[in-house]
């Protein structure tokens, strides 16, 4: 593995195609979000499909709770379609044929000289793409467990959000600074209309004004409105957004899946 690749420091943005032939980055499949990435020899490997069953097993757990998953292989993109499908798999697989990105990163396995594959390692990256944890798994017992992967992104997310200590943070004022949690000039924080910190994440690109929109609400497609931005004595701004509109469906979505009113489960 490069020896830079360690904790602390940012994972290259790679671009590669995915299981349909798109190509995509990792920035825009984390989507500001912590990100699970795994580099996996292939199909053809049992051990490795064991591997990715357990990812699956994971993968409601972990979009509820604002993370992201990505898998990585040396297979043609409609190979990874074809596992991806069999596994019941909902994020993306990736697809490094010619071992380009394998190389820059120094992870191929070089003693399967039949398959030439990612030698199986697992990084946690936080929301703006650091390295968080690293597990070599060229032996099975060293990819981590669903409890290792839990902790992992619970310890980026108590370094990223203040509202982990949620009560703390709205009796101190309702939304911590803008220094506070993640380590970016400028972040975004969602509120409730009481301008109580739900979420914050990095904002990129230019900062927009009092009354822009910024995206819709994942819950009940609300927009959310630029409410006010904050500055603070080292130049670091937050953009301050509450919901506009009016409410629309009180179904709570968060990417979990549950059978519609009426039919059986």
């Amino acid at each position: 593995m490069r020896a830079d690749l360690v904790p602390g420091a940012l994972f290259p943005d790679l671009r590669l195609p995915d299981h349909t032939g798109r190509e995509r980055t990792l920035r825009a499949l984390a989507g500001e979000q912590p990100l699970v990435l795994a580099f996996v020899r292939g199909w053809w490997c049992p051990k490795e499909q064991v591997r990715l069953r357990m990812l699956v097993s994971m993968q409601e757990a972990l979009t509820r709770e604002y993370g992201a998953v990505v898998v990585v292989t040396t297979d043609e993109p409609y190979v990874n379609g074809a596992l991806r499908a069999g596994l019941g798999a909902g994020f993306p697989f990736l697809s490094d044929p010619e071992r380009r990105v394998a190389q820059e990163l120094d992870l191929v396995e070089i003693t399967d000289r039949k398959h030439r594959p990612f030698l199986p390692t697992t990084f946690v990256l936080d929301s703006l793409l650091r390295i968080h944890r690293v597990w070599s798994g060229f032996w099975y017992w060293g990819n981590p467990t669903p409890e290792e992967l839990r902790l992992a992104l619970r310890e980026v997310t108590r370094a990223e959000q203040p509202s982990v200590d949620a009560q703390a943070v709205w009796a101190a004022g309702g939304a911590a600074p803008p220094g506070a949690g993640i380590d970016a000039p400028v972040v975004w924080i969602r509120e409730d209309l009481d301008g109580n910190e739900i979420q914050r994440g990095a904002h990129g690109g230019e900062v927009p004004s009092v009354g822009a929109r910024l995206g819709r609400s994942a819950v009940d497609g609300r927009p959310w409105v630029v409410h006010s931005i904050e500055r603070d004595d080292a130049g670091r701004r937050a953009i301050h957004l509450r919901k506009g509109g009016e409410p629309g469906s009180p179904e709570v979505g968060h990417s979990i899946v549950a059978p519609p009113p009426g039919t059986s489960a």
